[in-house]
């Protein structure tokens, strides 16, 4: 039998034990008790992935212990976020009483004379969102509960699946708004862990649909509607913008593909050099541009912010325009716009700019540089690209890269215009992480932005590539 070696950390105390491979964390915890005499203190309930009372952090992740096998040098730790009872042990009563507070049951004021039905077309209205088996793992990863007064996704998923029971007569979207409803930065990282794979940002994203439609707003998201009204754009123009500086082709020397850029407001308004660094890489790599003129605002910010009305009329016009033209791919630079286009427009033929050019083998000129690379939220777990900008950063002869973990830096969901101190404390934390490098990399304007206020050099990958193409 086949020994590894796993850690546990018990109240700040790392203990190892042997146990044999091919158990899952479980039963290993089980196995350690009954061999060792350890006594480790820990949940565990159904065993089969459904009551959820066995989650801990395992190798910096929330899983199940249930489900999960055991590694070598595997290292297992209480749920984080909570506080520590004994061991494995953590104090979920916090999160009951939150559920206590918001009335986690149907409100009637008038009941029913005799048995009420409820139509198929109903039920699945919240089926999805009654999957929930209260892991908490959701949580245990939440960036703007971790640092401010949000309960968290899975209390506004119950908030929502009571708003959509017709039965329900309280003012769900109320509750929502007053619990901080607009303080999460809808950066997915509760979707990357739950395991019953419920899209809680999306849960969100609707929730805010309704309280915005009942008038519950945050003011500074109303001005953001506004600035779209009057220009298609969600920032106000200052100067010039990129589209009425650049040509609307640019026909590369030997060209092997066509694509569209799609540039999103800020490159459009604000960040205009990014703009044209594109296109030198783009036509650099071979690659011949169109920049369809008529493109207006993704529609990200209104989607995020629950205003989908002014969304919907959006998307009708970028997809009026993009739909006629005659190229290979849609590229964008700014992990929003994508992954709106991507997973909202449900367009099939877009791309971030380094899932395109990590198909081209191209020699790039010596940069000496320390670098980092920051994961917009929208790019890594909105469109699953993550290894893509690496490698491109990787092949760049003489650059030192430092990576990092993925961690949410406070620009997204409405958080950077609505909840300001939260937007900068978020990016603060973010900010740390990068001390000891020269410059951050990412390819988000928006978190660009938002690190160099923070004191960060930060630039957006496609200028990276024009100083070495």
């Amino acid at each position: 039998m086949t020994m590894i070696t796993i850690k546990i950390n018990r109240e700040g105390k790392i203990e190892k034990y042997k146990v044999p491979e091919n158990l899952t964390v479980l039963e290993a915890l089980e196995y350690i008790n009954r061999e060792y005499g350890a006594n480790i203190k820990f949940r565990a309930s159904c065993r089969n992935s459904q009551c959820g009372s066995c989650a801990l952090t395992i190798n910096g992740s929330p899983r199940l212990a249930c489900e999960t096998l055991v590694k070598d040098n595997m290292l297992i730790e209480p749920l984080r976020g909570f506080r520590v009872v004994k061991d494995l042990i953590v104090d979920r009563e916090p999160y009951y009483q939150k559920l206590k507070s918001i009335r986690n049951y149907i409100v009637r004021k008038k009941l029913p004379n005799g048995l009420e039905e409820i139509e198929e077309s109903e039920v699945e209205k919240t089926k999805e969102l009654r999957a929930c088996i209260d892991c908490l793992s959701c949580l245990s990863t939440c960036p703007a509960r971790s640092s401010s007064n949000f309960p968290g996704a899975t209390v506004m998923r119950q908030l929502l699946r009571f708003s959509l029971d017709k039965r329900d007569e309280e003012d769900r979207e109320r509750i929502a708004f007053f619990e901080n409803l607009y303080f999460c930065t809808t950066c997915s990282s509760c979707v990357e862990v739950c395991p019953m794979n419920i899209k809680l940002e999306r849960a969100i994203e609707k929730l805010r649909e309704l309280a915005f439609k009942k008038g519950y707003f945050l003011e500074e998201h109303r001005k953001v509607r506004e600035n779209i009204l009057k220009s298609n754009r969600s920032i106000p123009k200052i100067k010039e913008s990129f589209l009425e500086k650049a040509k609307e082709f640019y026909k590369a020397e030997n060209e092997k593909l066509r694509v569209a850029f799609f540039t999103g407001c800020l490159i459009d308004y604000r960040n205009i050099a990014v703009g044209f660094d594109t296109i030198e890489v783009l036509l650099a790599h071979n690659i011949s541009v169109y920049l369809p003129k008529a493109q207006v605002c993704c529609g990200s910010p209104m989607l995020r912010t629950g205003q989908r009305d002014v969304a919907e009329d959006l998307m009708e016009k970028n997809l009026e325009t993009l739909e006629s033209l005659d190229i290979d791919y849609i590229v964008t630079v700014c992990a929003g716009c994508g992954s709106t286009l991507k997973n909202d427009y449900k367009l099939k033929n877009v791309k971030d700019i380094s899932e395109l050019l990590i198909e081209f083998e191209r020699e790039y000129k010596k940069l000496k540089l320390r670098v980092s690379y920051h994961d917009p939220c929208h790019l890594r777990r909105g469109q699953n690209v993550y290894k893509e900008p690496r490698e491109l950063i990787k092949r760049i002869p003489g650059i030192e890269f430092l990576d990092s973990k993925p961690q949410c830096c406070g620009a997204g969901g409405g958080v950077r215009s609505g909840v300001k101190e939260l937007a900068k404390l978020l990016g603060k934390r973010r900010a740390k992480q990068f001390r000891d490098v020269d410059k951050v990399i990412t390819i988000c304007p928006f978190c660009e932005l938002h690190l160099k206020e923070q004191g960060l050099d930060v630039i957006n990958l496609v200028s990276l590539l024009k100083k070495v193409i």
